[in-house]
């Protein structure tokens, strides 16, 4: 494993083990590990540890932006070990196995890392017994260093096309990499979610003054982690930043409650959206695409959902075609609700004119529709701009 015990408010990562039993019969721990890896260690040779350095930040890096708050992560020399502290039983095991397909797809994306693929493996331990099979591990387990926070973040606008009008109406305020000018993949260490969704809060209003004042209009968007949400100390710092909001403005702000994951309990997400009713007229539910059970997130009358899709995921044939299907399902379940559904990611031409052909309403892409680095009133961007950039396309 790794360099010491690295510390997390205070507490090393054996007291945080302990608090997570805490009141509970069993740990619910996954192990992902590398697939084949005697082969793996063989067709690499003296280049593998080179190579499993790499993976391994990588993976580390795609696992941390999908843990819950109270969820422990351990890297280890041939894998990662997550501790769940939201989930149990088979909550924890769906998604443990989420993480690595997931993963997996990512690497099925990328070059030169995919020839690696990760297992999941799920069960529920004693602390005893815990201790008794990771106890070792644990003593000398590095945990991912949460980020330093940003002095200051450059902010830009993500557009969202409405396929039925041919517009970009709508604008997501995304933390911009200084480096690249592109969205930032903000780390997703829990606790640090809070300090840039309260920052994208007060700089969108800002910016919604400033475009209004100007004799402009646009739709403007937050995505707000659910992590930040649930927790009552950062939710009362996102309630307290959206009581400088203009009630006049009101109807342009979209509010979304990004990252939910599949089986996340429908009566926090109830409770979410019961607090931020009074700063938008518009809360949407951002969603995994594998999400199970659509029907018990429309009960909560959303005014639309989202799909984010991972990165390489539709260049992944079996793949693709499952989230194809999925979305298509929850197409047909959302309109008989009245909700509109919106589908983002790095997606090309042809996947956005499919997922437009299904009766997808908003369609999120860089790739197709760059970051902005201002907010900008919405404008006209007509089906037939797409329907040029579709490879096949007759001129």
């Amino acid at each position: 494993m790794g360099d010491g015990t690295a510390t997390h408010g205070g507490l090393n990562l054996a007291d945080r083990i302990r608090r997570l039993a805490n009141g509970r019969a069993t740990l619910d721990v996954a192990q992902f590990q590398f697939i084949g890896l005697d082969g793996i260690r063989a067709s690499y040779g003296e280049r593998w540890a080179e190579k499993r350095e790499r993976v391994n930040a990588h993976a580390q890096h795609f696992i941390s932006r999908r843990l819950a708050p109270d969820d422990v992560l351990l890297a280890g020399t041939d894998g990662f070990l997550l501790v769940f502290g939201a989930f149990s039983g088979s909550f924890a095991e769906a998604a443990a196995n989420r993480i690595a397909k997931e993963l997996n797809a990512y690497f099925l994306g990328e070059p030169d890392l995919d020839d690696i693929q990760f297992g999941a493996q799920h069960q529920a331990m004693t602390l005893d017994s815990f201790a008794q099979v990771f106890g070792p591990a644990l003593t000398a387990a590095r945990q991912p260093a949460p980020p330093q926070r940003p002095a200051a973040v450059a902010m830009g606008y993500t557009p969202i096309w409405e396929a039925q009008r041919g517009a970009l109406a709508m604008y997501f305020i995304s933390p911009l990499d200084p480096a690249t000018g592109f969205p930032m993949d903000w780390d997703q260490t829990s606790h640090r979610h809070a300090d840039m969704d309260e920052r994208k809060l007060l700089a969108s209003e800002a910016d919604m003054r400033a475009l209004f004042a100007a004799g402009k209009s646009a739709m403007v968007g937050v995505a707000l982690h659910v992590s930040s949400l649930q927790d009552p100390q950062s939710l009362a710092r996102m309630v307290q930043a959206m009581t400088t909001f203009d009630p006049s403005l009101a109807r342009f702000r979209v509010l979304r409650v990004s990252c939910v994951e599949p089986g996340y309990p429908r009566i926090y997400i109830e409770d979410i959206m019961r607090a931020l009713r009074p700063y938008a007229q518009r809360i949407a539910i951002g969603l995994n695409w594998a999400e199970p059970d659509i029907t018990s997130v429309l009960k909560l009358q959303p005014a639309a959902i989202g799909f984010s899709v991972p990165p390489g995921a539709l260049g992944h044939h079996a793949l693709r075609a499952e989230i194809y299907a999925r979305v298509a399902s929850a197409v047909e379940q959302a309109r008989a609700s009245n909700v509109l559904v919106g589908v983002e990611g790095d997606l090309h031409a042809e996947h956005a004119q499919h997922f437009m052909n299904e009766g997808v309403k908003f369609l999120c892409s860089p790739r197709l529709w760059p970051v902005r680095p201002t907010l900008t009133a919405g404008q006209f961007w007509p089906r037939t701009r797409l329907e040029e950039m579709t490879p096949g396309h007759a001129a």
